[in-house]
């Protein structure tokens, strides 16, 4: 089984400072072909197109380290396992987890990278479904025509108040307690992860965020934004601009992908 007509879809990738801080702790990686780590033209042609957005957590340079070697271990392991496609989903799922054991044990083994953790939102396009896992507030969203659906979940101490109704959407994210997340891979054995699968289809757009994004931006500008007449590149760059413009808090990333 293999990836039908992967060349239908477009996709671009940004992760921009902000105004805060002069050091990126977020890190992407992008389904293209890569020697370094092992990725094919052909790997992606029969495992799909999978994304990978991680925002790291940790003092010193330790979420920089964490999120980088996520996201690039994540992808490894997923492209370079034999297992059968017939369950892409599974396959991606183990690749997170054990991207997840390593990055605890190496914390527990350097103190230099004690407590260091991150977020992450991988999707996987493959044959019309994208596969989605979620640990942490970095988040998924898909505009088809004029709605704007967030897809994942937070896993953080204000969502419980948004969910419960006790926080509008608006109000959560100038919340003051809400950049507390209660879930990060790295920063225990197990790790508790969400996940989703999700039908895709023609002209569709989804965007992998971190909270540097979606916490300057509200959704109804996100949406605003990314039905603008604009090609992917330009519609990424607008995003990162707005949440600069809006005060650029924490480090900006977004990736966008249109079928």
């Amino acid at each position: 089984m293999f990836l039908k007509n992967p060349s239908i879809m477009h996709y671009f990738g940004k992760s921009d400072t902000g105004k805060k801080y002069d050091h990126n702790e977020d890190f992407f990686a992008l389904p293209v072909s890569n020697p370094q780590i092992s990725i094919s033209k052909q790997d992606i042609r029969f495992k799909g197109l999978l994304f990978v957005l991680c925002d790291g957590v940790g003092g010193l340079n330790a979420g920089e380290v964490a999120s980088q070697m996520a996201a690039t271990w994540i992808l490894k392991d997923y492209y370079s396992n034999n297992s059968s496609s017939e369950n892409p989903g599974e396959n991606m799922r183990k690749a997170i987890l054990n991207t997840n054991y390593r990055l605890y044990n190496l914390a527990q083994e350097h103190e230099s990278y004690r407590g260091m953790g991150t977020t992450v939102v991988a999707a996987l396009f493959f044959e019309g479904k994208v596969f989605v896992f979620s640990a942490g507030d970095s988040r998924f969203y898909n505009l088809r025509g004029d709605k704007l659906i967030q897809i994942t979940e937070d896993q953080s101490e204000v969502w419980q108040l948004y969910k419960s109704g006790q926080l509008s959407k608006d109000e959560l994210r100038f919340h003051p307690r809400n950049n507390i997340i209660t879930v990060a891979m790295g920063t225990e054995k197990d790790i508790n992860l969400q996940s989703y699968v999700y039908d895709y289809q023609k002209n569709d757009l989804f965007l992998l965020c971190s909270d540097g994004l979606s916490d300057m931006v509200g959704d109804d500008d996100i949406k605003k934004i990314l039905q603008k007449k604009r090609n992917i590149k330009k519609k990424v760059n607008l995003l990162i601009d707005e949440a600069n413009k809006n005060g650029g808090k924490d480090n900006i990333t977004a990736v966008l992908v249109e079928i």
